[in-house]
């Protein structure tokens, strides 16, 4: 996945302590074993093998929405059995990476995830609405955030958000 950008001032979600950004990771249950941080002038290096891509952004999400990290350094592994074959193949393809905001997630058919910096004013539906063009599928932003998000009216400015591709089969 590589390196990940977040806003340097958060909302007083703690320090950039590693062991304490461990414990928070580990207390949401993510999927993830041998996690390690190491944090250097506000980069955040996270190591560990993470169940799948999925399970990899969300830590990373966990980990770049703490008081003082500026950048996270995904060098996480994931099984290759979680990686599809189509994704497989490309990975093996050098491509450009059109922006440090979007990340290829396995889990969703390859398409890109988006990471989503949360505006001043801006609600899960607005943000929505903005990507999908239905205010009514905040509800898969949500759950994209799950376990980091527990309401969704409990977003701020400065948070980045996973937002998942639309599934435009249902």
């Amino acid at each position: 996945m590589g390196m990940i950008d977040f806003f340097k001032d958060k909302l007083g979600i703690g320090g950039p302590d590693a062991d304490k950004i461990k414990g928070q990771v580990e207390k949401l249950g993510l999927d993830v074993q041998n996690l390690d941080i190491k944090i250097d002038d506000g980069i955040a290096t996270v190591t560990g093998l993470a169940a799948n891509r999925a399970e990899a952004s969300k830590i990373v999400m966990a980990i770049g929405n703490n008081e003082g990290i500026i950048k996270v350094d995904n060098k996480m592994r994931v099984p290759l059995s979680s990686i599809t074959p189509k994704a497989a193949a490309s990975a093996t393809t050098p491509s450009p990476t059109p922006a440090p905001t979007a990340a290829q997630d396995a889990d969703a058919d390859e398409e890109a995830v988006v990471f989503y910096p949360v505006a001043k004013g801006d609600t899960l539906s607005a943000i929505a609405k903005r990507l999908y063009g239905n205010a009514n599928l905040y509800p898969k932003i949500f759950e994209a955030n799950r376990p980091m998000l527990s309401h969704p009216d409990k977003i701020y400015p400065g948070q980045v958000l996973r937002v998942p591709p639309l599934d435009t089969s249902v």
